[in-house]
Protein backbone atom coordinates (compact mmCIF):
# COMPACT_ATOMS: atom_id res chain seq x y z
CA UNK A 1 0.00 0.00 0.00
CA UNK A 2 3.26 2.31 0.33
CA UNK A 3 4.47 1.84 -2.22
CA UNK A 4 1.84 2.26 -4.58
CA UNK A 5 0.98 5.76 -3.04
CA UNK A 6 4.53 6.33 -3.54
CA UNK A 7 5.21 5.05 -6.94
CA UNK A 8 1.84 7.21 -8.19
CA UNK A 9 3.60 10.23 -7.00
CA UNK A 10 6.18 10.51 -9.95
CA UNK A 11 6.63 13.44 -12.26
CA UNK A 12 6.94 15.44 -15.40
CA UNK A 13 7.78 18.63 -15.13
CA UNK A 14 8.80 19.49 -19.14
CA UNK A 15 7.32 22.92 -19.61
CA UNK A 16 6.45 23.92 -16.23
CA UNK A 17 6.03 27.47 -14.67
CA UNK A 18 6.63 29.32 -17.70
CA UNK A 19 6.43 32.49 -15.19
CA UNK A 20 9.49 31.48 -13.73
CA UNK A 21 11.81 32.07 -17.64
CA UNK A 22 13.65 34.94 -15.88
CA UNK A 23 15.52 32.84 -13.42
CA UNK A 24 17.50 30.91 -15.39
CA UNK A 25 18.11 28.50 -12.49
CA UNK A 26 14.69 27.25 -12.81
CA UNK A 27 14.92 26.53 -16.45
CA UNK A 28 17.90 24.38 -15.98
CA UNK A 29 16.99 22.25 -12.79
CA UNK A 30 13.83 21.66 -15.16
CA UNK A 31 16.14 20.12 -17.59
CA UNK A 32 18.24 18.76 -15.07
CA UNK A 33 14.94 16.73 -13.72
CA UNK A 34 13.17 15.57 -16.76
CA UNK A 35 16.95 14.12 -17.76
CA UNK A 36 17.13 12.26 -14.27
CA UNK A 37 20.27 14.40 -13.56
CA UNK A 38 20.21 14.29 -9.99
CA UNK A 39 23.86 15.78 -9.76
CA UNK A 40 23.34 18.21 -12.16
CA UNK A 41 19.96 19.43 -9.96
CA UNK A 42 21.60 19.77 -7.62
CA UNK A 43 24.57 21.33 -8.65
CA UNK A 44 21.79 23.75 -9.93
CA UNK A 45 20.27 24.29 -6.51
CA UNK A 46 23.57 25.23 -4.96
CA UNK A 47 24.12 27.93 -7.00
CA UNK A 48 20.75 29.30 -7.97
CA UNK A 49 21.63 32.16 -5.47
CA UNK A 50 24.01 34.18 -7.84
CA UNK A 51 21.46 33.42 -10.86
CA UNK A 52 18.47 35.96 -11.40
CA UNK A 53 16.22 34.52 -8.96
CA UNK A 54 13.91 35.55 -6.15
CA UNK A 55 13.93 34.17 -2.55
CA UNK A 56 10.81 32.04 -3.38
CA UNK A 57 12.17 30.81 -7.15
CA UNK A 58 15.19 29.76 -5.34
CA UNK A 59 13.00 27.73 -2.74
CA UNK A 60 11.54 26.07 -5.32
CA UNK A 61 14.85 25.53 -7.71
CA UNK A 62 15.50 23.22 -4.97
CA UNK A 63 12.33 21.83 -4.32
CA UNK A 64 12.77 20.45 -8.12
CA UNK A 65 15.96 19.36 -7.30
CA UNK A 66 14.80 17.35 -4.61
CA UNK A 67 12.09 15.96 -6.47
CA UNK A 68 14.65 14.58 -8.87
CA UNK A 69 16.40 12.75 -6.36
CA UNK A 70 12.55 11.23 -5.02
CA UNK A 71 11.76 10.21 -8.80
CA UNK A 72 14.71 7.74 -8.66
CA UNK A 73 13.31 6.42 -4.88
CA UNK A 74 9.69 5.71 -6.38
CA UNK A 75 10.75 4.36 -9.32
CA UNK A 76 12.76 1.89 -7.43
CA UNK A 77 10.00 1.17 -4.55
CA UNK A 78 7.64 1.12 -7.77
CA UNK A 79 9.93 -1.84 -9.06
CA UNK A 80 9.83 -3.83 -5.78
CA UNK A 81 12.42 -2.01 -3.65
CA UNK A 82 12.14 -0.79 -0.17
CA UNK A 83 11.45 2.68 0.56
CA UNK A 84 13.32 1.84 4.43
CA UNK A 85 16.24 1.85 1.98
CA UNK A 86 16.12 5.08 1.12
CA UNK A 87 14.90 6.91 4.44
CA UNK A 88 18.56 8.10 4.69
CA UNK A 89 18.14 9.98 1.12
CA UNK A 90 14.51 11.16 2.23
CA UNK A 91 15.80 12.83 5.90
CA UNK A 92 18.35 14.36 3.60
CA UNK A 93 16.54 16.20 1.13
CA UNK A 94 14.25 17.65 3.72
CA UNK A 95 16.73 18.90 5.82
CA UNK A 96 18.61 20.02 3.07
CA UNK A 97 15.45 21.16 0.80
CA UNK A 98 12.64 21.59 3.46
CA UNK A 99 10.42 19.42 1.27
CA UNK A 100 8.35 19.12 -1.31
CA UNK A 101 5.47 17.28 0.17
CA UNK A 102 6.11 14.48 -1.56
CA UNK A 103 9.10 13.92 0.61
CA UNK A 104 7.24 14.53 4.27
CA UNK A 105 4.61 12.02 2.84
CA UNK A 106 7.14 9.46 2.37
CA UNK A 107 8.81 9.68 5.46
CA UNK A 108 5.13 9.73 6.64
CA UNK A 109 5.08 6.25 5.50
CA UNK A 110 8.10 4.83 6.82
CA UNK A 111 7.41 6.52 10.47
CA UNK A 112 3.90 4.68 10.28
CA UNK A 113 5.33 1.46 8.77
CA UNK A 114 7.56 1.08 12.08
CA UNK A 115 4.54 2.43 13.92
CA UNK A 116 5.74 5.88 15.23
CA UNK A 117 2.36 7.57 15.15
CA UNK A 118 3.36 10.61 16.53
CA UNK A 119 5.97 11.36 14.04
CA UNK A 120 3.79 10.42 11.30
CA UNK A 121 1.35 12.34 11.91
CA UNK A 122 3.48 15.64 12.34
CA UNK A 123 4.84 14.56 8.67
CA UNK A 124 1.39 13.57 6.93
CA UNK A 125 0.40 17.14 8.46
CA UNK A 126 3.45 18.78 7.47
CA UNK A 127 2.99 17.07 3.75
CA UNK A 128 -0.77 18.03 3.45
CA UNK A 129 -0.17 21.77 4.36
CA UNK A 130 2.91 22.25 2.55
CA UNK A 131 1.40 20.97 -0.43
CA UNK A 132 -1.10 23.94 -0.10
CA UNK A 133 1.38 26.68 -0.28
CA UNK A 134 0.53 28.19 -3.69
CA UNK A 135 3.62 29.67 -3.96
CA UNK A 136 5.80 27.01 -3.17
CA UNK A 137 3.68 24.31 -4.74
CA UNK A 138 2.54 25.62 -7.80
CA UNK A 139 -0.46 23.97 -9.51
CA UNK A 140 2.31 21.84 -11.59
CA UNK A 141 3.46 20.47 -8.91
CA UNK A 142 0.79 19.80 -6.02
CA UNK A 143 -1.57 16.97 -4.96
CA UNK A 144 -4.75 16.77 -6.57
CA UNK A 145 -7.53 16.75 -4.42
CA UNK A 146 -7.87 12.80 -3.64
CA UNK A 147 -4.19 13.08 -2.53
CA UNK A 148 -4.97 15.59 -0.61
CA UNK A 149 -8.07 14.04 1.39
CA UNK A 150 -5.36 10.71 1.76
CA UNK A 151 -2.90 13.24 3.41
CA UNK A 152 -5.97 14.62 5.72
CA UNK A 153 -7.33 11.29 6.46
CA UNK A 154 -4.05 9.65 7.23
CA UNK A 155 -3.05 12.93 9.53
CA UNK A 156 -6.03 12.26 11.44
CA UNK A 157 -5.48 8.90 11.73
CA UNK A 158 -1.90 8.94 13.41
CA UNK A 159 -3.21 11.57 15.24
CA UNK A 160 -5.78 8.86 16.73
CA UNK A 161 -3.27 6.14 16.83
CA UNK A 162 -0.52 8.34 18.67
CA UNK A 163 0.23 8.21 22.28
CA UNK A 164 0.68 11.74 23.30
CA UNK A 165 -1.35 14.42 21.52
CA UNK A 166 -0.63 16.40 17.90
CA UNK A 167 -1.43 19.45 16.98
CA UNK A 168 -4.34 20.07 14.17
CA UNK A 169 -2.21 22.33 12.25
CA UNK A 170 1.80 21.99 12.38
CA UNK A 171 2.90 25.63 9.80
CA UNK A 172 0.62 28.10 10.91
CA UNK A 173 -3.71 28.51 11.54
CA UNK A 174 -5.63 25.64 10.93
CA UNK A 175 -7.58 25.51 7.88
CA UNK A 176 -10.62 23.81 6.34
CA UNK A 177 -9.62 24.47 2.40
CA UNK A 178 -6.99 23.10 0.62
CA UNK A 179 -6.32 24.29 -2.59
CA UNK A 180 -10.07 24.71 -3.18
CA UNK A 181 -10.35 21.28 -1.49
CA UNK A 182 -12.39 21.89 1.57
CA UNK A 183 -12.17 19.52 4.38
CA UNK A 184 -15.27 19.75 7.10
CA UNK A 185 -14.79 16.95 9.49
CA UNK A 186 -11.50 16.43 11.48
CA UNK A 187 -11.46 13.54 14.28
CA UNK A 188 -9.97 14.87 17.26
CA UNK A 189 -8.02 12.90 19.83
CA UNK A 190 -9.34 14.63 22.65
CA UNK A 191 -8.69 11.59 25.46
CA UNK A 192 -11.16 11.20 28.70
CA UNK A 193 -10.71 8.74 31.52
CA UNK A 194 -11.62 5.52 30.95
CA UNK A 195 -15.79 4.74 31.32
CA UNK A 196 -16.40 8.64 31.98
CA UNK A 197 -16.28 12.11 30.38
CA UNK A 198 -13.85 13.65 32.33
CA UNK A 199 -10.59 14.59 29.97
CA UNK A 200 -7.28 13.19 30.91
CA UNK A 201 -3.91 15.42 31.05
CA UNK A 202 -3.78 14.79 27.10
CA UNK A 203 -7.19 14.95 26.40
CA UNK A 204 -6.97 18.66 28.19
CA UNK A 205 -4.09 19.39 25.65
CA UNK A 206 -6.00 18.10 22.50
CA UNK A 207 -8.89 20.15 23.79
CA UNK A 208 -7.05 23.48 23.74
CA UNK A 209 -5.85 22.47 20.38
CA UNK A 210 -9.58 22.59 19.56
CA UNK A 211 -10.28 25.73 20.76
CA UNK A 212 -7.09 27.36 19.34
CA UNK A 213 -8.00 25.83 15.78
CA UNK A 214 -11.43 27.38 15.72
CA UNK A 215 -10.07 30.80 16.87
CA UNK A 216 -8.05 30.45 13.71
CA UNK A 217 -10.92 29.47 11.15
CA UNK A 218 -13.87 31.20 12.84
CA UNK A 219 -16.84 28.93 12.37
CA UNK A 220 -19.96 29.89 12.78
CA UNK A 221 -21.58 26.90 13.90
CA UNK A 222 -20.04 23.23 14.51
CA UNK A 223 -21.30 19.89 15.65
CA UNK A 224 -19.45 17.73 17.73
CA UNK A 225 -20.06 14.43 17.20
CA UNK A 226 -18.90 11.68 19.98
CA UNK A 227 -18.09 7.72 19.44
CA UNK A 228 -16.74 4.94 21.33
CA UNK A 229 -15.09 1.84 21.02
CA UNK A 230 -17.54 -1.51 21.56
CA UNK A 231 -16.51 -2.80 25.55
CA UNK A 232 -19.62 -2.24 27.08
CA UNK A 233 -23.25 -1.96 26.57
CA UNK A 234 -24.58 -0.09 23.01
CA UNK A 235 -27.13 1.97 25.48
CA UNK A 236 -24.07 2.87 27.64
CA UNK A 237 -21.80 4.06 25.07
CA UNK A 238 -24.26 6.01 23.56
CA UNK A 239 -24.76 8.22 26.52
CA UNK A 240 -21.13 7.75 27.03
CA UNK A 241 -20.47 9.45 23.34
CA UNK A 242 -23.15 11.76 23.36
CA UNK A 243 -21.50 13.11 27.45
CA UNK A 244 -17.95 13.30 25.90
CA UNK A 245 -19.22 15.35 23.13
CA UNK A 246 -21.17 17.37 25.51
CA UNK A 247 -17.80 17.91 27.98
CA UNK A 248 -15.96 19.44 25.18
CA UNK A 249 -18.73 21.59 23.95
CA UNK A 250 -18.70 22.79 27.59
CA UNK A 251 -14.40 23.13 27.31
CA UNK A 252 -14.67 24.94 23.95
CA UNK A 253 -17.58 27.49 25.29
CA UNK A 254 -15.42 28.21 28.17
CA UNK A 255 -12.03 28.73 25.98
CA UNK A 256 -14.38 31.47 23.97
CA UNK A 257 -15.80 29.90 21.26
CA UNK A 258 -18.57 32.16 20.19
CA UNK A 259 -20.29 29.72 17.83
CA UNK A 260 -23.24 27.45 18.17
CA UNK A 261 -22.37 24.16 18.83
CA UNK A 262 -24.50 21.00 18.88
CA UNK A 263 -23.29 17.65 20.00
CA UNK A 264 -24.70 14.19 18.80
CA UNK A 265 -23.64 10.71 19.98
CA UNK A 266 -23.35 8.02 17.55
CA UNK A 267 -21.78 5.09 20.42
CA UNK A 268 -20.33 2.19 19.42
CA UNK A 269 -22.27 2.26 15.67
CA UNK A 270 -19.53 4.24 13.46
CA UNK A 271 -16.62 2.76 14.15
CA UNK A 272 -13.38 3.80 12.69
CA UNK A 273 -12.27 2.90 9.43
CA UNK A 274 -8.14 2.86 9.12
CA UNK A 275 -6.24 2.91 6.12
CA UNK A 276 -4.88 -0.67 7.24
CA UNK A 277 -6.77 -2.34 10.13
CA UNK A 278 -4.12 -5.27 10.32
CA UNK A 279 -1.34 -2.78 11.29
CA UNK A 280 -3.01 -2.53 15.19
CA UNK A 281 -3.34 -4.42 17.97
CA UNK A 282 -7.13 -4.62 19.53
CA UNK A 283 -5.88 -1.69 21.68
CA UNK A 284 -5.30 0.57 19.29
CA UNK A 285 -8.10 -0.03 17.02
CA UNK A 286 -10.14 0.69 20.24
CA UNK A 287 -8.36 4.11 20.82
CA UNK A 288 -8.79 4.82 17.19
CA UNK A 289 -12.98 4.11 17.73
CA UNK A 290 -12.85 6.48 21.03
CA UNK A 291 -12.96 9.91 19.41
CA UNK A 292 -14.97 13.22 18.84
CA UNK A 293 -15.47 14.78 15.59
CA UNK A 294 -15.32 18.02 14.63
CA UNK A 295 -17.83 18.91 11.95
CA UNK A 296 -17.49 22.58 10.77
CA UNK A 297 -21.33 23.57 9.24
Amino acid sequence: MLMRSLAATLFVLAGAAPAAAACDAFTGVIEAFNAGDEQKAESIAETAGTANCSANERTLVGRVAALTSFNRIARDVGNGGRLDDHRGDLEALQKKYGGPWQVFDALGDLARERKDYEEAAKLYQIALEDGSNTTLTPDWMAPDEDYIRRLDRLAGEMRLAAPRPVKLAMRGGCKVSFRGVTIKKKSTPVRYVFGTADFTPEGIEAAKDVAECLKAVKPAAIQLIGHTDPVGSAEANYKLSLARADALKTYLYDAGYAGTITTVGKGEDEPFKPDDASAYDTETLNQLNRRVEVDVQ
